[in-house]
């Protein structure tokens, strides 16, 4: 086993390769996804799971369903930071309908690709898909990391450009962090490894990671 995969107690699972067929679209039309059940329940108020939602001022993290303002409800992107490896599919993007429960309380959820999942979002409020061009963080971790998640998540609810990159699933990811931790002296003894316009985070710390971004805006002015 590779000794990025023993960084942490969690060992990796299979993933499932995506299904091409599984995001239903039609030419000039948004993608509607396919209605599944995911690995997670989504039903009553949601609690316990990472909520995002979207306006026309770009993403938004919530705990509950409750702080979600109800025209913004329809399309939520919803995931667990609870899955065992061998429940999580990287290729997925689950989004949510929570305007209202149908039968047991849970509400409709449809499974997206990731392509599917940013066209779904460019033809929302003007919302479009970072390029990676754009970006000034870059998240190397893995599928199963919920501290990448968080991570993540931190970034979205900020309105921080980032681009992910999975260093299980792509080599080079790997050799590219590896090589920044080096010539940062940085240690590479968990995940994730973020890098902030040059500087090199290990975990994730909202705090930490807001003053790395203050102090590079800064140097960069």
């Amino acid at each position: 086993m590779r000794p990025i995969a023993m960084l942490l107690i969690l060992s990796l699972g299979a993933c499932s390769e995506s299904d091409s067929s599984e995001t239903e679209t039609t030419e000039g039309e948004a993608p509607v996804g396919e209605v599944v059940d995911p690995p997670f329940t989504v039903a009553g108020d949601a609690e316990g799971l990472v909520l995002t939602w979207y306006d026309e001022d770009g993403p938004h993290v919530a705990e509950r369903r409750s702080d979600i303002p109800a025209e913004s409800r329809e399309h939520v992107k919803v995931d667990s930071l609870s899955l065992a490896p061998d429940e999580r599919d990287p290729d997925a993007v689950f989004v949510a309908d929570l305007r209202s429960p149908g039968e047991g309380e849970a509400y409709e959820v449809r499974r997206f690709d990731r392509e599917g999942f940013d066209a779904l979002l460019d033809g929302m409020h003007g919302t479009e898909p970072i390029a990676a061009g754009d970006a000034s963080v870059v998240v190397y971790g893995a599928s199963w990391c919920g501290a990448c998640r968080q991570a993540e998540s931190w970034l979205e609810a900020n309105g921080v450009p980032f681009v992910e990159k999975d260093i299980e699933q792509d080599p080079q990811a790997r050799e590219e962090m590896l090589r920044k931790a080096r010539a940062a002296g940085v240690p590479t003894s968990g995940i994730p490894v973020i890098d902030v316009r040059g500087r090199l985070l290990t975990g994730f710390d909202p705090r930490a990671m807001q003053r790395a971004l203050d102090e590079t805006a800064a140097a960069t002015l």
